[in-house]
């Protein structure tokens, strides 16, 4: 496979960053590490410009770090490339899939990349082919924790751009500086919170503002800030702060992703939410809970349990105790006091569980250089020497 090899990308704005989010990580990291040229097809381009400023909603192609990126409707006007990447499933334009389909005999590939879970199947399923019209294959790629799925989105330089971070004194000052955030309050609980809307949060705030151990929610924008607000009986605005008790709440704006990455360096618990921050969270190696997407049907409490199963496997007694009270009563809505309480109490344990976690899933190879190799695997099968 060509070095410089046309990716194109496609992606629906679904999740409202979680789908985006992820598309544009890969996007640069093929651009930037592996050389491709990259062509990135979005239907929102306004959502995409929150998480990344530098997109104009009003052009139908521009150039952004190193990647084209393109309005939805522009796939009309253009030849496929030699790589195509639905991803989650979006749908291509009827006129540019059958471009993909007689283009099959000439080598393109043709990925559909799913979404994560830690779910057994989804060993058995990744690069399964699905027959298309027109002879070509197009293959299934599933992200994952274990070493026969996809793996996950890191760059290379992620882990160890982390670690001298959090070894400058100065970094976290500056980067809460940078979002006009105050610095905490002396052995405060800093907390990342970016979560679905969910109920039962007023005792939980309550309790913070009454504990003798101060807390600092950072929260981002999204449902749950309406939540905050009911129990402050206020507005809390985008850069705001306000006090209650031992509680100190900051309404955070949106921010391009690096920022974001380093506001989880810098807090002691990320609450987050969508594929996107949820791979970041554990790329942090700090104490986490995953307010997974609830579904009608119940399926998200298997998807919850499935990553239970690989996350805890090896987890001590104490670790196992303070994560699956929290993380079972933020997704079903249950009081959160005293299962917070033990989560917190469990801190120094939750790190070092963290940081193994997250040793263990680098310890396999990033979803990129993954899917590069499967492209050129199929490709040979395509076109033999």
């Amino acid at each position: 496979m060509n070095q410089r090899d046309t990716w194109d990308l496609f992606c629906h704005v679904v999740d409202n960053f979680g789908d985006i989010g992820v598309g544009w990580r890969l996007a640069r990291q093929l651009a930037h590490e592996h050389g491709r040229n990259v062509r990135l097809f979005v239907d929102d381009l306004n959502t995409f410009r929150v998480i990344c400023p530098q997109v104009n909603p009003r052009l139908a192609q521009q150039s952004v770090d190193g990647v084209q990126v393109f309005n939805w409707g522009r796939q009309l006007q253009l030849e496929p490339g030699d790589v195509v990447v639905e991803l989650f499933g979006c749908k291509l334009a009827p006129a540019f899939l059958e471009r993909v389909q007689q283009r099959g005999a000439e080598g393109l590939r043709w990925f559909n990349l799913e979404h994560l879970s830690a779910e057994p199947w989804v060993e058995g399923s990744h690069l399964k082919p699905s027959p298309q019209p027109g002879g070509i294959n197009k293959l299934f790629f599933f992200p994952g924790f274990t070493p026969a799925t996809g793996g996950l989105i890191r760059e290379a330089d992620l882990l160890a751009r982390r670690d001298a971070w959090q070894a400058m004194p100065a970094a976290r000052r500056i980067a809460l500086r940078s979002l006009s955030l105050p610095p905490p309050p002396e052995h405060a609980t800093t907390v990342v919170l970016f979560s679905y809307a969910r109920a039962k949060m007023e005792s939980w705030l309550q309790s913070l503002a009454a504990a003798d151990r101060p807390t600092v929610l950072w929260i981002c924008p999204g449902p749950i800030i309406e939540a905050v607000n009911d129990w402050l009986h206020m507005q809390l605005l985008t850069g705001q702060t306000t006090v209650r008790g031992s509680l100190t709440l900051c309404a955070l704006p949106f921010m391009p992703q690096e920022r974001f990455d380093e506001l989880l360096w810098a807090a002691d618990v990320c609450i987050v939410r969508g594929e996107d921050s949820f791979v970041r969270a554990q790329w942090a190696a700090r104490p986490m809970v995953w307010h997974i997407y609830p579904q009608q049907d119940g399926a998200h409490d298997k998807k919850l349990d499935a990553f239970f199963d690989l996350y805890l496997k090896d987890a001590p007694a104490d670790v196992r105790d303070a994560i699956i009270p929290l993380w079972t009563a933020w997704n079903r809505n249950l009081d959160l006091d005293s299962a917070w309480s033990g989560f917190v109490a469990a801190l120094p344990q939750l790190r070092r569980h963290a940081r193994t976690w997250c040793n263990r899933l680098a310890s396999q190879p990033d979803l990129a250089s993954q899917l590069l190799t499967a492209g050129r695997t199929l490709q040979a099968r395509i076109l033999p020497l």
